[in-house]
């Protein structure tokens, strides 16, 4: 009952919206989270953990920050769903080597984390094709729930992976999509989730991660038409059925 009247707020609020994807009611947060709620499970996708001292091997000047405000941002999301099941949907290590860069307080708060949700799933992407064995949770290349393949990466012949439940649909991180709108007179950039038929689209949820136009065609192609936009924006998400200029 408490997350139900949490969500209703968030709804009202516009901190979150309710969708059916591929015959599923999924919640899109502002976050840049979903929640299923018929699976108690939240999704995060690209966290990109200690991207920031990556960058500053290069001399990029970048605070070496953002391990530890996407930790918190995650706790914030953890408490608000309290879900059973969290999937970490790729590219949650920035690199093969972030674990040893990585402070072990950090290291410490997320076991923590891990092991405070009943089943942690972490999918490989390809800048982490392998957990750090120091860190807590399973791991596989992709996972299936109901009919939908959540992923890193879009998976072709899905059809042919799951035998006893036609996959119908995926749920794919590594785009990190972004979009541009204008409003009023007022140009907005952000991050957004895309959402076609078949496929839909996870905003990273980690610092530094960038992203990329959707307006590019790798992301024409690999969503299709006719597709929906959520625009993140000043922690409200919103419903664009049309934008105009690229991210």
């Amino acid at each position: 009952m408490i997350l139900e009247n949490g969500l209703i707020s968030r709804l009202k609020k516009h901190k979150a919206c309710i969708i059916d994807f591929a015959h599923n009611r999924i919640i899109l947060d502002a976050s840049g989270t979903l929640f299923w709620p018929a699976y108690d499970l939240l999704v995060f996708s690209d966290l990109h953990f200690e991207k920031g001292s990556f960058l500053s091997q290069f001399a990029n000047p970048l605070p070496r920050l953002d391990t530890q405000k996407t930790l918190n941002s995650m706790q914030n999301v953890l408490t608000l769903y309290q879900p059973t099941c969290v999937i970490c949907l790729g590219d949650s290590f920035h690199d093969g080597n972030a674990i040893s860069r990585m402070d072990l307080r950090n290291v410490d708060e997320l076991n923590s984390m891990v092991n405070s949700v009943l089943n942690w799933q972490w999918v490989l992407g390809n800048h982490d094709p392998e957990i750090p064995k120091q860190i807590a949770g399973q791991s596989s290349a992709n996972l299936t729930v109901n009919n939908l393949l959540l992923v890193h990466e879009p998976e072709e012949q899905i059809q042919e992976m799951q035998d006893d439940q036609p996959i119908e649909a995926q749920i794919i991180g590594h785009f990190h999509p972004k979009m541009r709108v204008k409003k009023m007179g007022h140009t907005m950039s952000g991050k957004c989730f895309v959402v076609g038929s078949e496929i839909l689209l996870m905003p990273a949820f980690g610092q530094y991660t960038g992203g990329l136009s959707i307006d590019h065609e790798v992301i024409k192609n690999t969503v299709g038409k006719p597709s929906l936009k959520y625009f993140l924006y000043e922690q409200k998400i919103f419903n664009i059925k049309s934008h105009s200029t690229e991210a």
